[in-house]
């Protein structure tokens, strides 16, 4: 496959995305449109959308459901950094082993801002997240944790000691490790062990 070089980001669109960037780091998950024009000072929402969907455009962001997630692709001079690949997890049916392959990717830099260190990578096996974007093959980034949100995308045990890459779901008490494929079933657990948050895609085109 041929990497897609992206479209240079005006140095307005820059801010957005750090700002962005800087968010979902710190709270797992993206700002609502409002949210970010006060980070920027941005009045008018309108504008602040207009800025996202040229990061959309320009394929450094997917929007999907208010969700914004940032996305990787080689680009021409961009500051890159290491980040360790532990191998491939399931975003499919579950499997018993975490296989670690002791590799690094090259990762763009404004995807890891200030938590480089605690910053990983992992391949995915399977089609069960491709509603949310994720496809096999695909190259996930996540920021090590042992808790989340409810609405997260994280890799998590199950109860017995198997892995997978789903969508936290919790409500009233109950946990479930939720797909993003109608052929797959969502996982009810009874003890939630997280290993990562997703904060970012690495794909080729």
């Amino acid at each position: 496959m041929v990497n897609k070089l992206r479209t240079e980001l005006t140095a307005r669109q820059k801010k957005v995305l750090e700002a962005l960037g800087d968010f979902i780091f710190a709270h797992g998950y993206s700002p609502t449109i409002r949210k970010l024009g006060k980070i920027l000072y941005i009045a008018s929402p309108s504008a602040v959308y207009k800025h996202i969907l040229s990061l959309e455009k320009k394929g450094y962001v997917t929007r999907k459901d208010g969700e914004v997630k940032l996305m990787g692709r080689p680009g021409s001079g961009e500051a890159r950094v290491k980040v360790p690949l532990l191998g491939f997890v399931p975003a499919g049916y579950p499997r018993e082993v975490f296989d670690t392959s002791g590799d690094a990717v090259d990762v763009p830099e404004w995807m890891v801002g200030r938590k480089r260190g605690n910053v990983f990578c992992v391949q995915v096996e399977g089609k069960s997240m491709v509603d949310a974007y994720i496809d096999d093959g695909d190259r996930v980034l996540l920021e090590r944790t042992s808790s989340a949100n409810s609405g997260e995308m994280v890799v998590a045990f199950l109860d017995d000691g198997s892995i997978t890459l789903k969508r936290l779901k919790l409500d009233n008490g109950n946990i479930s490790l939720v797909p993003e494929n109608p052929e797959f079933e969502p996982i009810a657990v009874k003890k939630l062990r997280v290993l990562g948050r997703v904060i970012g895609e690495l794909r080729k085109y």
